[in-house]
């Protein structure tokens, strides 16, 4: 058993654990065995799932079994879309503008700005209200919304290994392609082998759903454009305020510089196709 306690902006979390478990015959997710509420805090009682390995993800089926599962996620029907619903747009509108702040204050010690690619950051920044149109306009649908490796569990049952989900305070309606393109970006971070097979990966997720699709053109520039929502929701100024803290260890600050890079790159992708893609 674990129990988790919610802070005030995530009490919906219980909500989400049981309309997975009402309306889904197998749901990607621990099952919560009941929830409580004490001094103003939510506590859920979540059943203990033991991984198969610390890091698995060297093995490209393994990751594509995530894939396969965000999939099959997305293309339910049945879940209850209230649920599911929060003003996540404003939120991410109000962090992107906060993360163009942040970018341009922060320094590192020798006084040289961290981000070193403003004109990128401020172009998607102003463009991502249109990007969230695009986005949105093609099969919004329920989403795991913060999809890395920290919050995914390969448990084996007999000969079955089953994926599992964890931290699902930022489910919510949203386009799939930024469930998929959060889970290719952190895990391509971190794990050589996926950043290799990175194609492989998405067309496993894309051939996996109701409605097969190719990994086409119009898939990839919707793809750069879910990567950068995810980046502006708060990643990105994450590891900003990571570099600039004089406090934090050299590793937390060498895996921040290793994530910037990686999100610079998309940043400049996104930049790039804004001003000749975003009308359909």
């Amino acid at each position: 058993l674990v129990v988790k306690q919610l802070s005030a902006g995530s009490a919906r979390e219980a909500d989400v654990y049981q309309a997975l478990w009402q309306h889904l015959e197998r749901p990607p997710a621990v099952q919560m065995f009941g929830r409580d509420v004490a001094g103003g805090a939510t506590f859920l009682y979540l059943e203990y799932a033991t991984a198969v390995s610390p890091w698995p993800w060297a093995d490209t089926v393994l990751a594509a079994r995530v894939c396969e599962a965000l999939a099959q996620l997305h293309d339910s029907r049945v879940l209850p879309r209230e649920t599911f619903s929060w003003n996540y747009e404003d939120r991410l509108m109000g962090s992107a503008e906060e993360t163009l702040q942040v970018a341009r204050a922060a320094r590192d010690a020798s006084d040289q700005r961290v981000w070193r690619r403003l004109g990128d950051l401020r172009r998607v920044v102003g463009a991502l209200p249109r990007i969230r149109r695009r986005l949105l306009s093609d099969r919004p649908t329920v989403i795991h919304g913060d999809m890395h490796p920290g919050n995914v569990i390969l448990r084996r049952t007999g000969r079955i290994i089953e994926v599992l989900l964890i931290d699902w305070a930022r489910a919510r309606i949203g386009s799939p392609l930024e469930d998929i393109a959060s889970w290719l970006h952190s895990l391509g971070c971190w794990e050589p082998q996926a950043r290799r097979r990175h194609d492989t990966l998405m067309r496993a997720y894309l051939q996996s759903g109701r409605a097969a699709r190719l990994f086409d053109s119009n898939v990839r520039v919707d793809y750069w454009y879910a990567s950068v929502s995810n980046g502006l929701s708060g990643a990105i100024r994450y590891h900003l305020a990571v570099l600039v803290d004089a406090t934090v260890t050299e590793a937390a600050r060498a895996n921040s510089r290793v994530a910037l890079i990686a999100w610079e790159r998309v940043v400049r992708r996104a930049a790039a196709l804004v001003s000749t893609n975003l009308d359909r």
